[in-house]
């Protein structure tokens, strides 16, 4: 069985990249233009990485506890956020879709570029639910349907991105409403000598 964290591991340290950190400033600058957030709330960040949406994130939330599978991610991200002196982000190494978490009554459930990761979708959501205050919001950012050029290495990929019907559907089945969905950014690749373009998407649900 493959160990993400650990394949995660081996990158950490040259995970964040300058396109990287513009793409997570771009998420964060549409998040908070589609949600009512405000400084009382208090945000999961369900593979939180390296930490990047989370600190642009960080001055408009009151706290935000973060999860990964990745050590490596995590120190990266605890050096981050040291430098620059933020103190209202804490993570754990932790799967919260498989074990037990103590933490709830969250404002928001966040989740980047990791839904392709985890095996069912709709069930994660489901999961995620139970963390939420009533009427919570869960914010997923992921990539839009493509052909599984996007990876250089699928090893670890479950899903090759998500068209806008399958998310609704996980989003219908858990009696979230959908509030936003479209496509926010393109990241650019080359393959095969040709530049290509992926949509990342955001949607939006609140809990009813």
């Amino acid at each position: 069985m493959i160990d993400i964290g650990k394949r995660f591991d081996e990158v950490a340290y040259r995970y964040d990249t300058p396109d990287k950190l513009e793409r997570s400033k771009k998420i964060i600058e549409k998040l908070v233009s589609v949600l009512p957030i405000d400084k009382n709330w208090k945000v999961l960040d369900v593979g939180i990485g390296t930490g990047n949406t989370a600190v642009y994130l960080s001055p408009y939330v009151k706290e935000i506890v973060g999860t990964d599978l990745s050590t490596g991610m995590l120190e990266v991200l605890g050096k981050k956020i040291k430098e620059i002196g933020i103190e209202n982000i804490r993570y754990y190494k932790k799967d919260i879709l498989k074990e037990d978490f103590e933490e709830k009554d969250f404002d928001l459930i966040f989740n980047a570029m990791t839904m392709h990761h985890i095996d069912d979708p709709e069930k994660a959501i489901s999961r995620f639910k139970e963390f939420l205050k009533p009427k919570g919001y869960i914010a997923i950012v992921d990539l839009y349907k493509e052909d599984g050029t996007f990876h250089s290495d699928n090893t670890d990929v479950k899903h090759f991105g998500f068209d806008f019907d399958e998310v609704k559907r996980w989003f219908e089945k858990e009696s979230v409403e959908l509030v936003y969905i479209d496509n926010i950014y393109t990241i650019e690749k080359e393959r095969e000598g040709k530049k290509r373009e992926y949509p990342v998407f955001l949607a939006v649900g609140k809990v009813r």
